[in-house]
């Protein structure tokens, strides 16, 4: 199966910023991951592409047999997944004038988000991430699925709700998770249980936003990151404590700003492309800093 992304589109960019997230592999050109299909089956799919960024390719393989109408299903899961439709056009026109962002999108040129394929994955990811670092996050969620998921061959899928739903606490707290576990265990019960967050994604950007922040223990920034990295809403913007840091680092009139300064300037600067000059900003942290001649703290220079 072949998919034509919008250009300019770097496949290699894609798959592997920020960072790679578990059950998906990349390795030699090619993304792997197990994708559940709404009927509960595992599909084992590979994605490789040519490498023309500006008429690139995507070419899906499976591991297993699938109807025509899976392929279509597995069509539109990897085509919201890697942002296949979405146009970075506009976004680069204004990110040439920046002074930072030129940088960025100079070394991520064709970089689009990579994302989850569901919400309630999207939210476990989201748990796993709270108040650690992204490293830690990673790890909590690869005990996760090699603990609960199933496995296909040498690949796991993403759990599903009712797995975790039914684990003991103690249990799953010995993937190292805190307090993250009682969360994930929470939103498990609520989605095994019948609630269906997929139906969410039709809502335009502020309901959304409301509606995510009333899930239990999903706050301000996390209700934004889903925003940007599920949903893909670009006037979202996931600032938290040790990104608003990077954001002072570079930008002279951020020095002394509030986070929530700093994203009324974000609005003002990238209005509904905030999300995705976050995204190139933090991914391309390291470059900007060496040309900016400024030090990033420990954490951040990775």
């Amino acid at each position: 199966m072949e998919l034509k992304p919008k250009p300019p589109f770097n496949f290699r960019l894609t798959a592997t910023h920020m960072y790679l997230m578990p059950p998906a592999t990349y390795s030699g050109g090619i993304f792997s991951r197990v994708l559940t299909l709404e009927s509960g089956k595992p599909v084992h799919v590979s994605i490789k592409a040519n490498d023309k960024v500006d008429d690139p390719e995507l070419f899906i393989s499976f591991k297993s047999e699938v109807s025509e109408e899976e392929k279509k299903e597995i069509k539109n899961k990897i085509s919201f997944m890697f942002s296949i439709e979405d146009d970075l056009a506009e976004f680069y026109s204004i990110a040439k004038s920046d002074s930072v962002l030129r940088y960025a999108i100079k070394n991520l040129y064709g970089l689009k988000i990579q994302t989850a394929p569901t919400l309630f994955e999207g939210l476990t990811i989201g748990f796993c991430l709270q108040w650690v670092s992204f490293q830690r996050g990673v790890e909590m969620l690869d005990c996760l699925i090699k603990k609960y998921g199933k496995r296909i061959n040498d690949y796991y899928a993403f759990p599903e709700p009712v797995t975790f739903a039914s684990s003991p606490l103690q249990e799953l707290k010995k993937c190292k998770l805190g307090f993250r576990a009682e969360r994930i265990k929470w939103i498990s019960q609520r989605v095994s249980s019948g609630l269906n967050l997929e139906k969410l994604k039709v809502l335009p950007d502020n309901r959304l936003r409301e509606e995510l922040m009333k899930i239990k223990w999903v706050g301000k920034s996390t209700a934004e990151a889903l925003l940007l990295w599920r949903f893909k809403r670009y006037d979202s913007f996931p600032l938290d404590v040790w990104s608003a840091k990077i954001f002072r680092m570079f930008y002279p009139q951020f020095r002394n700003q509030s986070p929530s300064d700093i994203a009324k300037f974000a609005a003002e600067l990238w209005r509904n492309y905030q999300g995705l000059a976050y995204y190139y900003i933090m991914c391309d942290r390291k470059n900007i800093a060496q040309k900016l001649n400024v030090e990033l703290e420990e954490k951040w220079n990775l």
